[in-house]
Formats: C-alpha cells, structure tokens, sequence
C-alpha cells in the first residue's frame, strides 16, 4: 500500500513570520504566512515550537508538512467569525437541528487542504479543538451544537499524500480528522480524545479515500472511533469509492461504535481490513459502545472484501451488527445494494446485553458471511418467548433497531451462504433463549458451535 511521504526543504519557524505563539494572540495570519512561503519555496516545515498558538483556518499547500513541537498546541479559536469555509456555498447548508449542526461535516476547519500533494501533520505535540466555545449543554447533561462549529477539525479533500504521525487531537468540537476522496494515506501514532458527552465526536472518518494505512494508536470519542464513509458530499458524479484500507494495532473507546462501515454508503466499499485492535469502555466515557463493530450497507452502495481479525471488545452492548438495509439516502427511488465476502475471525468478546445480529432484507440477502474462531460471553439473563423480529427496511441502522431478539448469541436473517465454525457462546447468568437464531439463512455451514448450559442452539429456518 502506497503511504505518503515526508516533504524535504527548508525549516519555516512560525514566530518568524509574526506569530506569537501566547495563547491570546491570534496566529493565524503569521502561520499561513510561513505555509506560504515554504510552499513558494517548492516545500518544506512549518515548525510551531514551545508555545501556544491561537488559530483560524490554515490551509496547507504542496509539499508542507505542519511540524508541532513537543511543548507546543494549536488551538482552534473559540469565534467562528476566524474561520474560512470551504466550499463557501456549504456554509446555507449547514442544517441546525437543535442537536446537531450538519452531523459534525461542514464546511469550517482548523486545518485544510483541497487538492495539495505530499502533506503532513506531525511533531510530538498538541491540537486542541477548544469544542466548549461551540457547544451548548441540554436538560440531560449532554452536549449540543445549535450554531456553527470548525468541524472536521482536520480536512483534506482530493489530496494525495498525506501523513499524520505522532500528534494529539483534543477536544474537537465534532469530526477529528477527515480524508474526503483523498489517496496515499497513513495515519500512525495519533493519540484522539474527545469528550464523551460532545456531539458528533468522531475519532478518524475516511471518505470515499483509497489506500489508507490507520495503526498504533489511541482513540476515546463521544462517537465513532474509526468509520468508513462514503458521504457523497461533493455530490454531481457518481460517489467515489472507500478501498483498500488497513485498521490496525488501535486502542478505542466509544460511547457508540468502535469500528464502523457506514452509514454514510451512497458509494463501494471493498477491500477493508480491522485487526490486532481493542474496542473497550473507557472510565472516561460515560456509557460503553453500542458496537464494538458495525457494518452497514443502506444506501444502494457496493460492499464486498471485508476481514475482521483478532480484536477484543469488552462492553459493548452488541459485539458486531451487520445490515444490509434500503434507506436510500442520494437516490429518487430507493434501492439496496449488495453486501457480500466478510470474515470476521479470532474475535472474543465480553460484557455483551443484546446478541450480534447479521441481516439482509427478503429479495436482497447478505452474501458469504464467514465468522470463525469466535469466543463471546454475554451477561445472559433473557426469557425463551416468541419475539416478533421487524424488518425495519429503511430505518436508520443501528444495532437496537429491531428491538429484543430471539437470541442471547447471535441472530441472522435473510443470508445466503453464512459460516459458523468454531464459535463459542456463553453467558455469566442464565438465558432461556438460543445461543443462536436463524431466520431464512440459506446454505449454512456450521461446525463446532459451543453453547454451554444449552443442550443445542435451535434454528428456524424459511425458504
């Protein structure tokens, strides 16, 4: 996989172009200064040392790499009004709802590039969001953004090249970093913390970006942790694909999911890999993930070549939900895509209330769905009683979205093709129900499915 590359050239210390680097003086003319002319000069290092540097939008050019310094911190202003958007026709856009302020994907950033080539952020210090300048608390001691916010704090559209190492993000005041149709791209040793009250809070969102390498490092968000996107936000042509990216070696904690695919899907996503990761509830986040892994396909897009491998996930209410669904978002008549070739492998689990659930729709089943080498312990306590499963369509998916389910383990419908060998499921109190639950699953292969306390996991089958 191709990852990108440190620019060479000269060395722009920042405070030689004005900046003060106080905390009180705003900084951001000096700073772009100082991207300009490294940039002027075919590249080069925009150093930020010891310090605190008080920003607006900066936007990096060709061949810049943002060097902040052990000791130094970037913080966004806490006024909208030092901020540049881009597009400048997104800013009508941006939809307050009373919770949310365009789901954390506008137009305003702290750092920005469109179109640059070989870019990075890097250093050993600190970027700071400044998130509570933004947000406003509701009756249940939550936060809200009901007025424009920097966020993705971090953007790059359409560029290729791009390097984020050794860098702490805090306190975004919604996305943390955000490739959009963007390639070449490595992010390593980031450590993201957020609070996990905020809104829209998201830890790493790659979309409809290819070649993307995200490992050794530690994410706590109010929201997702890593998520796979295809928003379709520059919109008029077909939506870019997300592919070819590798998830590894991650430490996250989330008050919703973990890892997540979708469920932004208005375009393909193939060839993904999450491995050698732990999806965990943090003492600092106030509830534990809703999943540690989601996956969902509701907007007529393509989703093929997935792997999941030897990841432990502790506390999630749902170890991993899988949906192919009809939403239909970006389409004048709905219609459901195809989700097809996913492994999940060397997965063990703990803490879990509801069971994992794998589910297509009737005329458009979920494909070659393998899970392998799987040990999951759910806390148990349900009753053995008929549970209508709805079909939910077009409903927002998330993993509660079908209510209690007929299983304590693991329920699927509407598959064609699913894989169970050498799965373990048990609970710490008593269950009456199945460890798993079938409901038209097609050419099912299951071998070695160990449910102690269970004389068998019954199945229900339709044709």
């Amino acid at each position: 996989m191709a990852t990108a590359q440190s620019p060479g050239g000269r060395v722009c210390d920042a405070t030689h172009y004005g900046a003060r680097g106080d905390g009180t003086a705003l900084d951001t003319g000096a700073i772009q200064r100082a991207i300009e002319a490294c940039a002027g000069a075919g590249g080069g290092t925009i150093l930020l040392k010891a310090g605190t540097f008080l920003s607006g939008t900066l936007v990096l050019r060709n061949n810049i790499t943002l060097r902040i310094a052990p000791g130094a911190t970037l913080v966004a202003s806490p006024r909208i009004a030092d901020f540049t958007p881009f597009p400048p026709e997104d800013v009508p856009k941006i939809a307050i709802d009373g919770s949310t302020q365009n789901k954390g994907n506008g137009p305003y950033h702290l750092i920005h590039a469109d179109g640059a080539v070989n870019v990075a952020i890097e250093g050993g210090g600190t970027i700071l969001g400044n998130a509570k300048a933004y947000w406003d608390a509701d009756p249940k001691q939550t936060f809200v953004a009901r007025r424009p916010r920097p966020s993705p704090l971090i953007e790059f559209v359409q560029t290729k090249g791009i390097r984020i190492e050794h860098i702490t993000v805090r306190d975004a005041p919604g996305w943390m970093i955000h490739p959009l149709e963007s390639a070449d791209i490595r992010i390593s040793n980031v450590t993201l913390l957020d609070d996990g009250h905020g809104p829209n809070t998201d830890g790493i969102d790659i979309d409809s970006s290819r070649n993307v390498l995200v490992r050794d490092s530690r994410i706590e968000t109010g929201d997702d942790c890593v998520v796979l996107k295809t928003t379709g936000r520059r919109g008029g042509r077909p939506v870019p694909p997300t592919e070819n990216v590798v998830v590894s070696n991650i430490t996250c904690s989330s008050d919703d999911q973990g890892f997540k695919i979708g469920t932004e899907s208005l375009g393909d996503f193939r060839n993904i890999e999450f491995t050698n990761s732990l999806i965990y509830h943090s003492p600092n986040i106030y509830r534990p993930p809703t999943a540690g892994i989601s996956m969902s396909m509701v907007d007529g897009a393509r989703f093929e070549n997935v792997k999941v491998s030897n990841i432990v996930i502790r506390d999630a209410l749902t170890p991993f939900f899988l949906r192919l669904g009809n939403r239909g978002r970006g389409q004048t008549v709905p219609v459901p895509g195809t989700l097809s070739n996913v492994v999940f492998s060397n997965i063990v689990a703990s803490g879990g209330t509801l069971a994992s659930s794998i589910t297509g729709l009737k005329a458009h089943l979920a494909r070659s769905i393998s899970l392998r080498d799987i040990d999951i312990t759910m806390a148990g306590g349900g009753e053995d009683h008929p549970i209508p499963v709805p079909e939910a369509e077009g409903d927002y998916p998330h993993a509660p979205m079908f209510g209690p389910l007929p299983a304590y383990g693991l329920y699927a419908r509407h598959v064609d093709g699913m894989v169970l060998r050498n799965v373990r499921f048990k609970t710490v109190s008593a269950d009456g129900r199945p460890a798993v639950f079938v409901d038209d699953v097609r050419h099912l292969d299951r071998d070695q499915i160990s449910a102690p306390g269970l004389s068998s996991a019954p199945e229900k089958k339709e044709r």
